[in-house]
């Protein structure tokens, strides 16, 4: 595979064993390299600027910046990586937090070699790899629910929660737009449109709010 088209990596934990791990695990794959390591949050954004990596794998605890600030600062720069939160559990406080503060998908340290590569590609390509059952376990982990009357969701047209309710079930641009008869660019204009009145980053914020507030169940 041609170099350039290889999705690249940024690997942050403070256990050089994991970092190890994980880099061995993701270059065994012929599509993935990892550019960079870090070993605390308060490397991450330098390590982005320099290297660029499409995804960043992100541990949650670390002794200096964790990863949960490490994330909020990288959704403040112009065109941020794509951030993988990794966490000792499947879900608890802090993976709420790490979707809120950006995170496109979470995944438990003890999970399968393979279901890190396909995590990277699977964010890579700009979708999520949350399930509903993952989004209802985040929220019911969650104490707050909001009813739908309080939250962002008044501001949102009719077509743009129709948009939304398909969105939040994991379905690409392409199934929304086949649902809906419109066409993907106009589907697109929607999802930006819905994430900019909800004041959210990505795919799984948004569909975290559908969930909270009972637009899909």
């Amino acid at each position: 595979m041609d170099a350039d088209s290889r999705i690249t990596v940024l690997i942050v934990d403070n256990d050089a064993w994991v970092r190890r791990g994980m880099k061995d695990i993701l270059e065994a794959a012929p599509d993935i390299v990892v550019v960079a390591e870090a070993e605390d949050g308060d490397q991450v954004a330098a390590k982005v600027t320099r290297f660029r990596p499409h995804v960043v794998l992100m541990d949650l605890k670390m002794a200096r910046v964790g990863g949960l600030e490490a994330t909020r600062e990288l959704m403040t720069m112009s065109n941020p990586p794509k951030v993988i939160a990794m966490t000792a559990f499947d879900v608890d406080d802090m993976v709420v937090q790490a979707v809120e503060a950006g995170a496109h998908s979470f995944l438990s340290k003890d999970a399968a070699p393979q279901a890190f590569q396909q995590a990277v590609r699977v964010v890579a390509s700009d979708h999520s790899l949350f399930s509903c059952d993952s989004l209802r376990a985040i929220v019911a982990s969650s104490p707050r629910r909001q009813a739908p009357d309080q939250t962002p969701l008044a501001s949102l047209t009719d077509r743009e929660r129709e948009v939304l309710t398909i969105l939040a079930t994991g379905a690409a641009n392409s199934v929304i737009a086949e649902r809906l008869y419109l066409g993907e660019t106009t589907v697109k204009t929607h999802i930006s449109s819905l994430f900019a009145k909800l004041g959210v980053p990505n795919r799984v914020s948004a569909s975290l709010i559908a969930f909270r507030c009972g637009l899909v169940t």
